[in-house]
């Protein structure tokens, strides 16, 4: 059996395909995002529902009109409370309003921290260098 030889990376040609789009709906539950400005945060179930795969080019001609823009996908409070209302109560909200106020605390604390933190290392590596000017004066 005769192998012909490899051609070197740079002159081969490169193709890439695609085969089958694989759609899944997700349920939407009560979030727990700090990032979430005003009003409740919505985020993904893990549970879902499988649909048939589909060939690429069936689901591009298919969706083609279907598009949202980015504008589209936010939603705004009263968007997301009416999604949610039917399964949660205003008692959720509250709660999942404080919890992210804990949160958005406790980054503020860390950031601020942080600061701090860098301050410090700038003042030790400060210290040592320092200390081993002194060391070398004191050896002469």
């Amino acid at each position: 059996i005769f192998d012909p030889p490899m051609k070197p990376p740079h002159l081969r040609k490169r193709k890439i395909s695609f085969g089958t789009v694989s759609v899944r709906d997700y349920g939407i539950i009560l979030g727990d995002h700090p990032c979430c400005s005003y009003g409740p945060p919505i985020t993904i179930d893990w549970d879902y529902h499988q649909h048939e795969a589909l060939d690429v080019d069936v689901y591009e001609f298919e969706n083609a009109l279907s598009r949202r823009s980015t504008r589209e996908i936010f939603l705004n409070y009263y968007q997301r409370k009416y999604l949610l209302s039917g399964s949660y109560t205003e008692s959720d909200f509250k709660e999942t309003k404080r919890e992210i106020k804990r949160v958005k605390s406790q980054r503020n604390l860390s950031r601020h921290l942080s600061r701090c933190l860098i301050i410090d290392v700038a003042l030790e590596k400060a210290w040592r260098k320092i200390l081993r000017f002194k060391r070398i004066l004191s050896k002469k």
